[in-house]
């Protein structure tokens, strides 16, 4: 994220994430949440879903950069257990959480970051893991790419070439 957002929010949003995910009442409300209102469908972007439970960063320029962010993954590639997709990294997101939060035995969710692979990167989803190495509770993990702050952009880098 960090050419959107200050190094020191992206933490914070991944805890936002995390939390409203975890297993328990969290998961419990987002299971409800799907079938209420189908947050998570392709009725609704990343932007409109994240917006409505108030993740983003606190800062209004990095709460921006952050739905920015949302939005680039439009541009990235998703991968699932390893395989290519036909969806985009966004579109992959979304589909991975609908189909959790409407599976008969919904897993809770882990996001996590990972280094953009040149030139978009791509979302990496793992259908069923722990996410951490303390514990035995399967998740659906969510890894997304992220650039570092001092990125040239890809106009300018072809320029410097």
């Amino acid at each position: 994220m960090g050419a959107f957002v200050k190094d020191g929010y992206v933490p914070h949003v991944q805890n936002q994430l995390n939390t409203r995910f975890e297993p328990g009442d969290a998961l419990t409300e987002m299971i409800a949440f799907q079938k209420e209102f189908k947050l998570f469908s392709r009725q609704h972007t990343l932007r409109s879903s994240f917006g409505l439970l108030n993740i983003a960063p606190v800062g209004e320029a990095d709460r921006d950069g952050f739905m920015r962010y949302l939005d680039w993954l439009q541009r990235t590639d998703a991968k699932v257990d390893d395989k290519a997709t036909s969806r985009n990294g966004h579109d992959q997101i979304i589909a991975s959480l609908q189909q959790n939060l409407e599976g008969t035995s919904p897993l809770p969710v882990y996001f996590t970051w990972h280094p953009a692979e040149q030139p978009k990167g791509a979302v990496l989803v793992t259908s069923s893991a722990p996410a951490y190495n303390f514990s035995s509770t399967n998740y659906l993990i969510l890894s997304v790419p992220t650039m570092p702050a001092g990125r040239a952009k890809a106009g300018a880098r072809k320029k410097r070439a």
